[in-house]
């Protein structure tokens, strides 16, 4: 291949490392290992390596040494530079670094260099930055040494009242710096009196730091910051942890950060700063000295070298890191934004056209899309397992969901079941996302909310107080089979209201007939196998469509509506199962919702099965009493509703 050796301006990267072996040169960098064969390899590359400094072109480098030894050269330079460990800085940017800075801080530059291109020029952008850490305590303390380390010229305090700030201390870190580095200064600016934006002004970056639960103040500076165009990253202790960024870029979303404590709230609400209120009166943690001070202020500070110098440069803020302050275990996590945490978007029913011409999303994708849901900490989900549960006869599934607002009371598990692993664990996530968008509710949004009437596809405004928090939600492969879900469980709900109005005994279905389905015949059968006796009983009569009663010797376990009839039997005798499997394993966390007992004198004898219904004979059955079905979308989080368009709640709206 013919190279242009006026085009290549070869530069050893600062991290190789050259070793002489039996076979040649054995060379290594950041980039892996490389065995290069020849007797006189490792002389040639000692010496050139002074030489591959970026100052001269390929050609000018060929020219310097004899006719005889150009090709040689030539090759085991373009040999080093298709391995990686020389780079081609011909397109680098000038920069006006000293050489003695450049030497003083060339493992930073090295760094830059592993990334990205101009690394001088980048370190030297990041030198004259106008970085403002603004903090109390040990922390602001020991961020401005990790700044002056990393090569800050003038780092500005603004130091907070809540802890006490030993100035002393970093005069002494800024001394130590001098010796090196004799241009770097310390600058202040008053940070007391409530008025943030005085902290941001004319900042590039800045970073804040808080040894306790300083929650307001944490909330409101990524957007004083972002208004006054710098970028901001934090390192906020609360508890025996510290929660670290995350990086913010002057254009990016000054949110972020109350996203993830609000997520992480939601699944510790007991968490100190869950009032989102500041706490000065909170003791910093015992774990928080020494070294892990030290550490906690290194990872900010890295995280705004990489931000400044452009090697993060494209990323999101959506990754919060966790630092065990007394384990000194870090972990990232991902976090999506938080409804309330984004400005108030009002209830627009233009939105609801859309949804019967959305694309589906079956259970497999739907399982795809909640992995971005999932975070022991910051999730929308915190996990999704098996636990210790027992397997057979059915598997068993469970996912923890977070309490985005409060209304549930603080995170919840919710269980999914089937005949494999896999079905278990799909139907746990999208009964995760139901239950989830269910106590998802954004006040702001009004009080009146719309949906679709289920017959005409209107446009109806409902109360939001008849919607949130959901009783009962569904939701579907796609908004048809989601209305249907919603209207069943409207049904399920009601069926015990509807039990004392009931003027004679229902049919008893016989089962010796076999299941309505191949599932539900299995079903049976595994219940015959395990001498589970059940009765089911006909309430279709009761509600309007197709509605029964499973009833064991220990009671009535479940009560199950549908518009297909054979889809209600087999609801209903696979939560039969499930009811035996958790009584039977002493497992009664994913038991069905206890239910009350259908009462002996409404037990009659055998009958036929019902029919299954239309759509318009089920909203008439809902309707005997005048109004109408109006399917609301549970939507109020954006990210849920784009990863599960068809999550419903149906309401009769009378008037």
């Amino acid at each position: 291949m013919e190279v242009d050796v006026e085009q290549v301006r070869p530069r050893l990267r600062g991290d190789v490392y050259v070793m002489r072996v039996q076979e040649g040169a054995y060379i290594r960098s950041n980039l892996g290992g490389s065995m290069l064969k020849g007797a006189s390899t490792y002389e040639w590359i000692q010496r050139i390596a002074p030489m591959l400094d970026g100052t001269r072109t390929l050609g000018e480098l060929c020219a310097a040494v004899p006719e005889s030894s150009r090709a040689a050269l030539a090759k085991l330079i373009l040999l080093l530079y298709g391995k990686g460990y020389v780079k081609n800085v011909l397109d680098d940017r000038p920069h006006t670094l000293t050489a003695d800075l450049a030497k003083t801080y060339a493992a930073n530059i090295a760094f830059v260099e592993y990334f990205t291109d101009s690394p001088e020029l980048r370190f030297e952008r990041y030198r004259d930055s106008t970085l403002v850490l603004a903090g109390s305590g040990p922390l602001l303390q020991a961020l401005a040494n990790s700044q002056l380390r990393a090569g800050v010229r003038t780092p500005v305090l603004a130091p907070f009242a809540e802890s006490q700030f030993d100035r002393d201390r970093v005069a002494e870190h800024l001394a130590a710096a001098r010796v090196q580095d004799p241009e770097q200064r310390i600058a202040y600016r008053d940070a007391d009196g409530g008025q943030l934006d005085r902290v941001a002004a004319d900042a590039t970056m800045v970073l804040h730091v808080a040894d306790r639960p300083m929650i307001e103040r944490a909330r409101l500076l990524p957007a004083v910051a972002g208004a006054a165009g710098a970028s901001f990253a934090q390192a906020v202790v609360v508890g025996d942890e510290a929660l670290i960024g995350p990086v913010i870029g002057k254009d990016g979303d000054a949110t972020a950060w109350e996203s993830a404590w609000r997520r992480l709230c939601a699944l510790a609400p007991d968490t100190v700063g869950a009032d989102l209120r500041d706490h000065p009166e909170a003791a910093p943690s015992e774990f928080l000295r020494g070294p892990t001070v030290a550490l906690v202020a290194n990872h900010l500070c890295f995280a705004a070298f990489r931000h400044l110098t452009g090697i993060d440069e494209g990323t999101d803020a959506d990754h919060l890191v966790r630092f065990d302050l007394e384990t000194l275990e870090t972990a990232n996590h991902a976090f999506l934004p938080h409804p309330l945490a984004l400005p108030a978007v009002p209830d627009d029913p233009a939105r609801l056209p859309a949804l019967a011409a959305a694309a589906p999303v079956d259970d497999e994708e739907l399982a795809r899309r909640a992995v971005d849901c999932v975070d022991p900490r910051t999730g929308v989900f915190a996990e999704i397992t098996e636990r210790d549960y027992e397997q057979l006869p059915l598997f068993v599934s469970e996912v923890v969901v977070s309490d985005p607002v409060g209304l549930a009371g603080g995170p919840f598990p919710v269980h999914g079941y089937g005949e494999s692993v896999v079905e278990s664990r799909q139907r746990a996530v999208r009964r995760a996302v139901e239950r989830y968008a269910a106590v998802m509710a954004d006040s702001r949004r009004g009080d009146r909310l719309h949906g679709l009437d289920v017959l005409t596809g209107e446009p109806v405004a409902v109360d939001a107080a008849a919607v949130f928090p959901a009783r009962t939600a569904a939701s579907g492969r796609d908004w048809p089979e989601a209305v249907r879900a919603a209207l069943a469980a409207v049904a399920e709900d009601n069926v015990v209201a509807a039990l004392p109005t009931a003027t004679g005994p229902f049919p008893r279905l016989d089962l010796d007939r076999g299941g309505p389905t191949e599932r539900g015949a299995r079903y049976l059968k595994l219940l015959e196998i395990v001498e589970q006796p059940v009765e089911v009983h006909d309430l279709s009569g009761l509600l309007g469509l197709p509605t029964f009663a499973f009833t064991t010797p220990e009671g009535t376990v479940a009560y199950a509506s549908d518009l297909e009839a054979d889809a209600a039997l087999e609801k209903g005798l696979e939560r039969t199962l499930l009811a035996y499997q958790s009584r039977t394993a002493d497992q009664p966390g994913y038991a069905p919702a206890p239910v009350p007992d259908l009462p002996a004198h409404l037990r009659g004898e055998t009958g036929s099965r019902p029919d299954s219904v239309t759509l318009e004979e089920a909203v008439a059955a809902l309707t005997r009493e005048g109004g109408r079905v109006v399917a609301v979308p549970l939507d109020h989080d954006p990210f849920l509703a784009r990863t599960c368009p068809f999550v419903v709640r149906a309401v009769v709206v009378h008037g």
